[in-house]
């Protein structure tokens, strides 16, 4: 794992926001307003429904509160591209960050699982995570970066990211072999409000 993990505000929009110099700006623009010790922005529109994840990250989790969460929330609906559509915010603790077996090359991809799970396996869960499936995806041919979040105010609360080179990385026999172990088959049962979203990166700029 890394030293240096950071969190964040993560904004869920129901709509495909634009890849352009403008929305960049203005989503730069509203970090810096918003979140204390503002390192970086990224969007990610889904590739299957009509949705885009805002990633606003701090150089310090700690400095996000619920009043920075919902004030970001509050100025995102501001914004032109974002007018008139429905707005979730969730604050991210970061869990777990590892650079992928793909880490110099380009990410044009960003994987989300998002789950609850059922209370008395969550310390199973938290294992598995961390000690097999993460380090073993983020190992894979085509993951550049392997992450996890926690959401410690509301549902789903637990959030996994992976940067991919390809979409494809999925399917591919590495990927499958780490999904398809006896912890996980032990673990996955115990899953809840299970959502798996595949987005295509729109930009990520540093701060």
């Amino acid at each position: 794992m890394n030293a240096a993990l950071t969190g964040g505000v993560l904004l869920k929009c129901a709509l495909r926001a634009p890849s352009s110099p403008e929305f960049e700006q203005s989503l730069g623009e509203l970090a810096r307003g918003c979140v204390p010790l503002a390192e970086s922005v990224a969007a990610h529109a889904a590739l299957e429904v009509e949705e885009t994840y805002l990633y606003l990250f701090s150089r310090e989790t700690a400095a996000i509160s619920a009043g920075v969460v919902s004030r970001a929330a509050e100025r995102a609906r501001g914004i032109p591209a974002l007018s008139g559509s429905k707005l979730e915010a969730a604050k991210l603790v970061p869990v777990f960050d590892r650079p992928g077996a793909s880490r110099t090359a380009a990410s044009q991809f960003h994987y989300v699982v998002e789950m609850d799970v059922v209370p008395e396996h969550e310390a199973d869960l938290n294992a598995w995570y961390d000690k097999e499936h993460m380090l073993g995806l983020a190992a894979c041919p085509g993951t550049v970066r392997a992450r996890r979040f926690r959401n410690p105010d509301g549902s789903p609360r637990y959030h996994s990211c992976y940067d991919l080179v390809r979409a494809e990385t999925l399917g591919s026999p590495p990927w499958l072999a780490v999904r398809h172990t006896a912890w996980s088959d032990r673990v996955r049962p115990h899953f809840r409000n299970t959502k798996r979203t595949m987005f295509k990166r729109l930009f990520e700029i540093a701060l």
